[in-house]
């Protein structure tokens, strides 16, 4: 089952994001990681909001930050980058149509390279200080570059949810992607994991994104996506039950 026509995503505003060198996306899934990472590095460098996917097939929530309403899925840009966070989970047929509009929003801007942030859950994770980070990239290339600045990569397992769906979308239309995972919790926000992987990203890619007042707010953000990780977990169960009736997606 898909959205109906009239209900498909559309990324308002996206004539107003510049050509990028990089896209990075944080979509809430395994310890909130993306979601936390993408949302401290928009704040941290200042980027401004430029688009917003329509809200009218998104779950009837809207946000509110300075007092203003605001669609939950929103891209904001700076200097050669521009980032897309996700402030609630989403029905699956919705992420469906939300990959394939990114990926050709990312070819529409000639972006070098995708990347998708997020998690990968270990049930010993309080025993880890230093949480590892994974890799995984949609062509050799990809593959190459992540092993030539330190990552390792991800060599057997899977990958499910909303990162599958764009990761997918992105060897279909050609567009390249990193799938970066840092070890997280299953059940909990992870902004110790979330910082981690945006140390690895400004020591990979030069990014320059202040990762130690993430650290101080670790235990803010701990409580105040508590409720956001809830649904999340919800979201991801129903998504799992609808990618097993539809395994070709991955073939």
């Amino acid at each position: 089952m898909t959205v109906s026509e009239e209900d498909t995503p559309v990324i308002v505003g996206a004539e107003k994001i510049e050509e990028s060198k990089y896209g990075l996306l944080g979509l809430p899934d395994t310890g909130l990681v993306g979601t936390i990472a993408v949302g401290h590095t928009i704040r941290s460098k200042d980027f401004k909001e430029v688009a917003h996917v329509s809200p009218s097939a998104l779950p009837p929530i809207l946000v509110i930050h300075d007092g203003e309403p605001k669609s939950p899925v929103r891209i904001f840009s700076g200097k050669e980058v521009f980032a897309l966070i996700s402030e609630t989970p989403m029905p699956y047929a919705t992420y469906v149509d939300l990959a394939e509009s990114l990926v050709r929003l990312a070819k529409e801007k000639r972006v070098e390279l995708l990347i998708s942030i997020t998690g990968i859950a270990v049930e010993n994770r309080v025993e880890i200080i230093q949480p590892s980070v994974f890799g995984i990239g949609s062509t050799n290339v990809v593959r190459d570059m992540l092993k030539s600045r330190g990552f390792q990569l991800l060599e057997e397992g899977f990958i499910a949810g909303p990162q599958a769906l764009v990761l997918n979308e992105c060897i279909k239309q050609h567009v390249p992607i990193a799938v970066l995972l840092a070890q997280s919790h299953p059940n909990f926000p992870d902004p110790a994991a979330a910082s981690v992987i945006l140390t690895r990203l400004n020591e990979a890619f030069g990014f320059n994104i202040d990762v130690r007042s993430l650290q101080e707010q670790a235990e803010e953000f701990r409580i105040r996506l508590r409720e956001l990780m809830q649904k999340t977990q919800q979201s991801m169960r129903s998504m799992k039950s609808q990618e097993q009736e539809l395994p070709a997606l991955y073939g």
